[in-house]
């Protein structure tokens, strides 16, 4: 089955090619943009089983090419890839 242990990406992960991918999706495809524009940040830590990079999105994809089940999969993959490049997250209290 799909799986990875690792939480980390190699030092030759291409960031930028991975978001340029996702740049014309119609969800976030904005935000993608904006990272690209104002620069994304690259991971901090994480761990390499030696397996393989973090499970990562190819190519952009909508819920109608996928259905709906495959889609809330796929947004997830892609959400978290994008919360792992995006800056830290700031607040008021």
């Amino acid at each position: 089955y799909p799986r990875t242990e690792s939480t980390a990406y190699p030092s030759s992960f291409d960031f930028r090619g991975t978001l340029s991918a996702l740049a014309n999706n119609p969800v976030w495809g904005d935000y993608v943009e904006r990272l690209l524009a104002e620069g994304y940040a690259k991971p901090r830590s994480g761990t390499d089983a030696g397996d393989h990079p973090p499970i990562t999105p190819m190519r952009s994809a909508t819920e109608d090419m996928l259905g709906k089940d495959a889609w809330r999969l796929y947004s997830y993959v892609c959400q978290h890839f994008l919360g792992t490049v995006s800056p830290d997250c700031k607040y008021i209290r």
